[in-house]
């Protein structure tokens, strides 16, 4: 006998609960593989400012120094990259590892990316939370803005839906 499973329910939690402040400007965009992105406004000649926030589930269990672990293995890895500074950082109480990186893309020139990472933690899951900056390290405006959308993010676990 087959029985009928729903996502969202216990067993299938839905995603976590994003909010962010997008800095005056900034339009919203559908991503692939993502749950959307914010772009800056657009100049001729000019890398728009971007960032993209994710989810990745993951089994219970699964910590902040796993995902942190991979963020900066990734980031050493982009080409010519140098890492900033890292330290654990706490945004609307939740722990998250963030990390900025400048490196060389092939197409774009100078970059900085801008990844801050949280686990949220649910019965039959751990969600990781990624919010991903990328801009011109020359542009101070455009990493402010990112600085300031990634410092007002709060993310809470959803919901369950009624039974």
């Amino acid at each position: 006998m087959t029985s009928q499973q729903v996502f969202p329910s216990e067993a299938f939690p839905a995603y976590p609960i994003i909010s962010v402040n997008a800095p005056a400007g900034w339009t919203q965009q559908v991503v692939p593989d993502a749950v959307g992105a914010l772009l800056a406004p657009a100049a001729e000649g000019r890398y728009t400012a971007n960032v993209v926030i994710s989810v990745s589930r993951r089994l219970p269990g699964y910590q902040l120094q796993d995902i942190a672990a991979s963020v900066d293995s990734f980031l050493d890895a982009l080409p010519d990259a140098v890492l900033l500074g890292t330290e654990p950082v706490v945004i609307n109480g939740r722990d998250w590892h963030v990390r900025e990186a400048r490196y060389s893309h092939p197409q774009a020139g100078s970059l900085a990316q801008f990844t801050a990472v949280t686990v949220v933690h649910q019965h039959a899951a751990a969600d990781i939370v990624q919010l991903t900056g990328s801009c011109q390290p020359s542009e101070d405006e455009d990493l402010k803005a990112i600085y300031s959308l990634v410092a007002s993010a709060d993310v809470t676990p959803a919901p369950l839906p009624a039974q």
